[in-house]
Parts: C-alpha cells; sequence; structure tokens
C-alpha cells in the first residue's frame, strides 16, 4: 500500500511539473512581429528635438520648428535651419540615409543658435532609425546624432 501512494505521489509530482515545463511557457508567449524593413520618407516633415554633438553633448533647441526637414518627392529636401534655409537632394536604401548636395543660405544667425553644428553634421548622415515617433539620424561617428519629431 505504502508503495502504491508513493507511486502515485510520484506521479502526481512528474505530471504536474511537466506542465509547468518552458517549452509549454515558449509556446503560449506571443511572437512580436518582426520590424519594418524600412519606412518610406517621402513626404514626410519633421523638427529638431535633440542635436548630439561629438563628446555626447546634447543640445535642444528653445523652438523646435525653426529646424525642420521636409522629404519631397523626387528625392527633393528643403527645411529651416534657424535662420538659413536649407535644400538639396537625399537618398534612401532601406535605412541607410545621404544627403547629395545639401546647400544653404549664409544668414549669420543669433547667439545660441544649433544652425552650425546642425550643418556640419547633417550631410555626414548616413543612416536613420526609428524610437518610437522620432525619426533618428546617425553619421559614422558614434556620439553623432540628431533627433526630430514629426510636425
Amino acid at each position: 500500500m505504502r508503495k502504491l501512494v508513493v507511486a502515485t505521489i510520484t506521479v502526481s509530482f512528474i505530471t504536474l511539473f511537466s506542465a509547468c515545463s518552458p517549452a509549454d511557457q515558449v509556446a503560449q508567449e506571443e511572437v512580436a512581429p518582426p520590424p519594418p524593413e524600412s519606412i518610406q520618407l517621402e513626404g514626410t516633415n519633421w523638427q529638431l528635438v535633440k542635436l548630439t554633438v561629438l563628446g555626447g553633448f546634447d543640445f535642444v533647441p528653445d523652438d523646435p520648428s525653426v529646424y525642420s526637414l521636409n522629404f519631397r518627392d523626387e528625392s527633393r529636401l528643403t527645411g529651416n535651419s534657424d535662420c538659413n534655409r536649407l535644400s538639396g537632394t537625399w537618398v534612401q536604401e532601406g535605412f541607410d540615409l545621404r544627403f547629395e548636395p545639401l546647400i544653404t543660405t549664409r544668414r549669420l544667425c543669433p547667439p545660441g543658435s544649433l544652425h552650425n553644428n546642425l550643418i556640419i553634421n547633417l550631410p555626414d548622415t548616413t543612416a536613420f532609425s526609428i524610437s518610437g515617433e522620432n525619426i533618428i539620424l546617425t553619421t559614422p561617428t558614434t556620439d553623432i546624432a540628431m533627433e526630430f519629431e514629426a510636425r
């Protein structure tokens, strides 16, 4: 009788533990959808919310709307960099992005402007990523990033 009780308890524990196996838990978890291969930038408009320069220094514009990028059709780029206008062309291949050539007006912006830092780094853009609803432009230099929000 004692062997029967021990055998019954043993079988119960084996059944209980096998029901809670990691394989069953993995099967029950939802599988996240794969990330998009890319998004199309054509027809989108963005304003600068943060500029990170060499050394990891972050700059946040007082008025994000004066720093804008507009990805037009036929790969035309227009925008503003504080007191200056910019234009050029853009080329997108997946998440790779480059601007060629990029031209700006040459007005002298007021002290505290982010124009010089933006215009120095923007032509070096090689890629972009999406973070929430923002786009982050990056260069080959590790510390440099330009974060824009949709407008």
